[in-house]
């Protein structure tokens, strides 16, 4: 009877969708390099519009996916887990994600603040610019994903529409699209294009960054980091 070996393997998808989401806003940059909403070629609108969102909804997965993929390592890894997690604190993280079957359902932000209670750390800083920022994310993600039709009157410049709050947040984050016509409304028009897509992908890899810092472990993407580039 011949001995037998049992492979297993394991794919980290959280790093996938972060190249994946640079890919992308580079994608979006390339369009828009050199045109404006007169210039671009009509055929390019819809694929520009691919790209940016695809960049935005990514970049969200990738920081949700992480967390996921903690709370799995500790289960699935225990001691042997790429985040450096001490082996009783991964044991205390695997029990929670096992028997607390609503801790799947808590919000991406909720899931890291619970890691870091179980690891004896700091909760996240809600103050800091990177919170804010990776908050906006999701809220612009989740504007896209269950995006609700409404009516704006079309042809008033810019500087004259009336912006919700959440619209005049975002634009303290990135510039405009290129190809947003002046008369356009802000959303989505003017929001979806490479500077919400090169935003996204680099509010992701700072969060991410702050996390692993925080729990004094080098990012497991670190040899793949060059890849997050967005033009």
């Amino acid at each position: 009877m011949s001995d037998s070996v049992s492979i297993t393997m394991r794919t980290y998808l959280s790093m996938t969708y972060l190249t994946s989401a640079a890919l992308l806003a580079k994608k979006a940059h390339d369009i828009e390099s050199g045109s404006d909403w007169l210039t671009v070629e009509r055929a390019r609108i819809p694929e520009h519009l691919a790209y940016s969102t695809g960049a935005i909804m990514l970049s969200a997965a990738a920081v949700e996916a992480f967390v996921n993929e903690l709370f799995a390592e500790c289960r699935d890894a225990g001691a042997q887990n790429h985040l450096r997690i001490p082996p009783e604190k991964a044991a205390l993280i695997a029990r929670v994600w096992n028997d607390v079957p609503k801790v799947e359902r808590e919000s991406v932000l909720e899931k890291y603040d619970l890691a870091l209670r179980l690891l004896d750390l700091s909760a996240l800083d809600r103050k800091s610019d990177t919170y804010k920022a990776v908050d906006s994310l999701f809220a612009l993600r989740n504007m896209l994903m269950h995006y609700k039709l409404v009516s704006r009157e079309a042809g008033k410049p810019l500087a004259e529409q009336k912006l919700g709050d959440f619209e005049k947040k975002l634009r303290n984050f990135f510039p405009d699209s290129r190809l947003a016509g002046p008369g356009a409304p802000y959303f989505p028009q003017h929001v979806i294009g490479h500077g919400a897509a090169e935003w996204s992908v680099r509010t992701a890899v700072a969060f991410l960054d702050d996390f692993c810092g925080l729990l004094s472990a080098p990012p497991p993407y670190e040899n793949i980091r060059p890849t997050f580039v967005t033009r």
